[in-house]
């Protein structure tokens, strides 16, 4: 079911730009089931909420610290 209210809620592309990852690098997180499949829009396009934010900063540090 689509979403209504989107307000709280941030396209792919905005998400990866605030990261600084590419949108490929997202979608592939979440087709790896790094991070959780978020809900979509009227459109279809995906919102990530609050709670997938905190999951893709888990997943960025995770791949700091084995970089470190």
């Amino acid at each position: 079911m689509p979403l209504k209210n989107t307000k709280n809620y941030y396209l792919a592309q905005k998400v990866a730009d605030k990261f600084g990852i590419s949108k490929k690098t997202l979608l592939g997180w979440e087709k790896d089931g790094k991070i959780s499949k978020p809900p979509k829009d009227w459109r279809g396009w995906r919102m990530y909420g609050e709670s997938h934010i905190g999951e893709i900063r888990k997943v960025i540090e995770e791949k700091r610290r084995k970089l470190s």
